[in-house]
């Protein structure tokens, strides 16, 4: 009996982790087909000013909220596919190759040099180190006119530009160094020193994983970050446990090996054109959204964060000291 109560644990535990809970007074987040703004999660997250309209309401939720994602959802297009599910190549992704999801694909870093690297490399994966077996369809005029915002955080297009379809490859020992078992996040990173080009990083991430349907924390995440010093996050590095149960693999460490994914995500990126939560265009008379409440709160139970108070006569104050001239307070010392 004590075995099946474990066994019924740890299955109520893999769903739990895979999932993030909706209240029931809400229908749907809000990028979701047929869902009505009104019922949605995020129309009382927003604040506006009293002449504002109800159209600026919307558009706001388009460019800063969970209808940020509407437009990456719709334009997803299979650019691999091997018409197997199971151990078969495939690949697609939104316009701008801005977020993807692929299976049975594989990275060559034969091309990684690391006595040249540096950070934000843009030119790691070359023609013939990138691919999968799209046996069924290869539409490979898509992926070129998707290749239209190259930049190291703005989308997938420098990694993904020359992605070919190999008609022997399979995953296994004698094509790939490295197979990654597990679902895999393959991340490029701003500034780990600074929170707010940071939690660009995570937002975003956290927003692919609405797009993607999972919040499973049995997963991979590997660090696409090119500097021999590696990728040093000492400050912010405990908001990983938010998003898998294990420690971040790096890609330096990855040098001169083919690795294949079984199961990767290519998610939303921090330096986005008309991005989200950077270079992001808003409508003026409204603030707050449900996107971020939500990862508010979904990162608080996820760490295992208690909120204690607020203490009576007391005021928490929470400070950010800036470094340069025009961003810093000019009393700050005092």
């Amino acid at each position: 009996m004590d075995i099946l109560l474990k066994i019924l644990l740890f299955f109520i535990l893999i769903i739990k982790n895979d999932t993030i809970n909706l209240e029931s007074k809400y229908d749907c987040w809000g990028y979701e087909e047929n869902c009505q703004f009104n019922s949605s999660y995020s129309f009382n997250k927003i604040k506006c000013k009293k002449d504002i309209l109800i159209e600026n309401k919307k558009l706001f939720f388009q460019q800063g909220d969970f209808g940020y994602i509407i437009p990456h959802i719709s334009s997803l297009k299979t650019i691999c596919d091997s018409g197997n599910q199971y151990d078969g190549s495939f690949l697609q992704c939104s316009d701008h190759l801005r977020y993807c999801t692929g299976k049975n694909i594989f990275f060559d870093l034969k091309s990684l040099d690391l006595k040249t690297a540096k950070r934000y490399k843009e030119d790691v994966i070359h023609r013939g180190e990138v691919g999968g077996n799209c046996k069924e369809k290869f539409d490979q005029k898509l992926l070129k006119n998707r290749c239209d915002q190259k930049s190291y955080l703005q989308s997938w297009g420098h990694e993904l530009e020359y992605f070919e379809s190999y008609k022997n490859f399979e995953i296994n020992n004698n094509n790939c160094d490295i197979i990654f078992e597990k679902p895999t996040i393959i991340i490029k990173l701003d500034a780990s020193v600074n929170m707010y080009h940071h939690f660009c990083d995570f937002l975003n991430l956290y927003a692919s994983q609405h797009i993607n349907k999972t919040f499973n924390l049995d997963v991979d995440i590997l660090w696409w970050d090119t500097s021999v010093q590696g990728y040093v996050d000492d400050i912010f590095g405990d908001v990983w446990k938010g998003f898998s149960y294990y420690k971040p693999k790096e890609l330096i460490h990855y040098r001169g090996k083919k690795l294949c994914f079984k199961n990767v995500m290519f998610p939303l990126l921090a330096r986005q054109i008309m991005g989200l939560f950077y270079n992001t265009p808003i409508v003026e008379g409204c603030s707050g959204t449900g996107l971020f409440n939500s990862f508010s709160h979904h990162l608080i139970e996820r760490l295992n964060i208690s909120q204690y108070g607020p203490k009576l006569n007391k005021l928490r104050v929470t400070f950010l000291s800036r470094s340069t001239n025009y961003r810093r307070i000019l009393n700050v010392n005092k």
